[in-house]
């Protein structure tokens, strides 16, 4: 069992701009960081995981690869993302943000350069739920929740759910 914790909604560490990580001297780290977030992952049948929902600031973020067409990638270290296209509107969630559903407004299509474990890089060029979720993730590692992304009234609807994932999910009683 994992000695991180999965991060809630109130909590500070999701809020941080994430560091770039430097794959050649902090490769142990990235490894067990990695196993750590696919377990929790696969637990929670989410679609993708950012290293600050497993309490690290660090760049780095993991797909589902069985759910998305990701060309053979579910790692992605220190990526950088431009989007285009029309906006599109889907619903999003969060292994974060238990339980809240919304449609959130973002361009239909995103390229993704990164690195993998293995310090290679690649680029991919993604479109609809695929360039969603990557655009999701690389939130993240900015200090950005889709719930930031709603218009005001929607946030306003979500904002006692949002208090009670604070109340209920709050830094003691984190679970990975």
């Amino acid at each position: 069992m994992s000695s991180r914790k999965l991060e809630y909604y109130g909590s500070s560490i999701l809020r941080n701009r994430s560091r770039k990580i430097d794959i050649s001297s902090e490769r142990d780290f990235i490894h067990s960081l990695l196993l750590d977030m696919l377990e929790v992952l696969k637990l929670q049948k989410g679609l993708g995981l950012a290293a600050p929902q497993a309490g690290e600031n660090v760049r780095v973020f993991i797909l589902n690869p069985e759910e998305l067409n990701l060309k053979g990638h579910s790692v992605f270290i220190n990526p950088s993302v431009t989007t285009s296209g029309p906006l599109d509107k889907d619903e999003e969630g969060c292994l974060s943000i238990p339980g809240i559903f919304e449609y959130v407004r973002r361009p239909f299509s995103a390229a993704v350069t990164a690195y993998d474990l293995s310090g290679e890089q690649f680029t991919l060029e993604l479109d609809d739920y695929a360039a969603r979720a990557v655009q999701h993730e690389n939130d993240h590692l900015d200090g950005i929740l889709f719930v930031d992304r709603l218009t005001p009234i929607r946030k306003r609807l979500i904002k006692k759910q949002l208090s009670e994932i604070k109340r209920e999910y709050g830094p003691d009683s984190r679970i990975l």
